[in-house]
C-alpha cells in the first residue's frame, strides 16, 4: 500500500442512491433492531434503546488532527482545505457489535472522529477495519445481515443464529450472495486477530468532496510498535493496550484519502469491493494522553454521521438516514446535540 499521489482527480463517477421507499424501510428496520435488543433479556439493556452498532466504547478521548501541507488540489477542500490546519477532535474507538462483548470476541473494530472545521462545519470520519470494504454490497444487504446479528443477540446465539443464517442464505440474499457475505465476515472477524487498535487499518465509505469521489482511511503511524501491550486473553485487552501505550507517549495514525479512478477499480455503488487506488496522506491523528472518566462519558454521548461534512455517495446515502434515525431513537440516553458537541470540543 503506497501513500503516494494519485494521477486521478476523482471525477467521472456515477451515483445510484436508494429510492425514498427503500430508505424509509431501512430507517424502520434500524428502529426495530434497536427495540428488539433493548427488550431482550440477553442483552442487559433493560428496555433502554442504545446504539444500533458499535455499542462498546473501547476508548473515548480528545485528540488532535493535523492536516498535511502537501495535498492534491482535488482533495484540498472541506476539512482538508487549509494546509497545516490543526483541529481538536473527539475520537471514539469501539467494537462493532450492538451490545457489549469481550474484546476477545470476534468482531470488527471502528474509529469515529468528530470535529468542526474553520468554517464551523460539523465533520465526522467513520471507519472500520473491515479490509477496505464492507461485507455488504449495499445498504439493503447490510441491514439484512444486521437482522441476523440482532437475532443472535436478542434470542440467544443458538436460536437466533440458526434461524438467521437460514433466512440469510435462503430468503434475504440467496445462496451465492449469502455465502459471499459469510466468507468476508469470517475473514474479517474470526480469522482476523487484532493485537491492538493502533496497528489496524480503518476505512470509511465513499463520499463526495468537491467534484471528487473519495474514501478516507486511517493507517498505523510508522512509530507504532507491533503486537499488544496487554493480556491478549483479558476481556478488555484492547483498552488496556491503549492505556498502556499512552503511558509511554502519544498514539498516532496517518489519515489517508483515495480518489475515484474508474468503476472497475474504485466502484461507487458496490461497497463490498476494495478500492484499488493510491492512498494519499492528508493528515495525522494523535491521542496525546489517556482521557478522564468524564471525557469518556461525554464522548460516549456523541452521535456520529458519515454524511456530516461531506455529500453522501453510494451506500453513504442510506447510512446518512439510518445513523440519524439510530441517534434519534436513543435520545433518552442523553445524546449530545451538534451545539453541545461543538461546545464540548471548544472546552477541551
Amino acid at each position: 500500500m503506497g501513500f503516494t499521489h494519485s494521477g486521478s482527480d476523482g471525477t467521472g463517477w456515477t451515483d445510484s442512491p436508494d429510492d425514498e421507499a427503500t430508505l424509509a424501510q431501512l430507517v424502520a428496520a434500524i428502529g426495530a433492531q434497536q427495540a428488539r435488543l433493548a427488550n431482550s433479556s440477553h442483552t442487559g439493556l433493560n428496555g433502554q434503546v442504545d446504539r444500533a452498532q458499535h455499542q462498546k466504547q473501547v476508548l473515548g478521548a480528545f485528540a488532535t488532527l493535523r492536516i498535511a501541507n502537501e495535498i492534491p488540489e482535488s482533495a484540498r477542500l472541506g476539512p482538508f482545505a487549509r494546509s497545516n490546519a490543526s483541529y481538536r477532535v473527539s475520537c471514539r474507538i469501539s467494537n462493532g457489535q450492538p451490545c457489549p462483548q469481550a474484546d476477545t470476541a470476534s468482531d470488527v473494530r471502528g474509529i469515529a472522529i468528530k470535529f468542526f472545521t474553520d468554517q464551523d462545519v460539523e465533520t465526522d470520519l467513520l471507519m472500520t477495519n473491515e479490509g477496505g470494504r464492507s461485507h455488504a454490497r449495499n445498504a439493503v444487504q447490510f441491514m439484512a445481515v444486521a437482522d441476523i446479528i440482532v437475532a443472535s443477540l436478542a434470542e440467544g446465539p443458538k436460536s437466533g443464529l440458526t434461524t438467521g443464517l437460514r433466512e440469510l442464505i435462503t430468503e434475504k440474499l440467496g445462496l451465492i450472495e449469502g455465502l459471499r457475505v459469510l466468507k468476508i465476515l469470517l475473514e474479517e472477524t474470526k480469522l482476523h486477530y487484532v493485537d491492538s487498535v493502533t496497528t489496524e487499518h480503518y476505512w470509511g465509505s465513499v463520499v463526495q468532496l468537491g467534484q471528487a469521489a473519495i474514501k478516507y482511511s486511517l493507517h498505523p503511524h510508522e512509530t507504532t510498535e507491533p503486537g499488544t501491550d496487554a493480556d491478549r486473553h483479558a476481556d478488555d485487552y484492547l483498552r488496556a493496550d491503549l492505556l498502556n501505550r499512552l503511558k509511554d507517549g502519544p498514539v498516532k495514525w496517518r489519515l489517508g484519502v483515495q480518489l475515484f479512478v474508474d468503476e472497475n477499480s474504485t466502484p461507487i455503488n458496490d461497497a463490498s469491493i476494495e478500492w484499488k487506488a493510491d492512498v494519499v496522506t492528508v493528515g495525522e491523528l494523535e491521542i496525546a494522553s489517556a482521557p478522564s472518566g468524564e471525557d469518556e462519558a461525554r464522548i460516549n454521548q456523541l452521535a456520529f454521521n458519515p454524511a456530516n461534512g461531506f455529500s453522501p455517495l453510494g451506500i453513504t446515502h442510506a447510512r446518512k438516514d439510518v445513523y440519524a434515525a439510530s441517534a434519534a431513537n436513543r435520545k433518552d440516553r442523553g445524546v449530545l446535540t451538534s451545539e453541545e458537541a461543538r461546545a464540548l470540543l471548544k472546552s477541551r
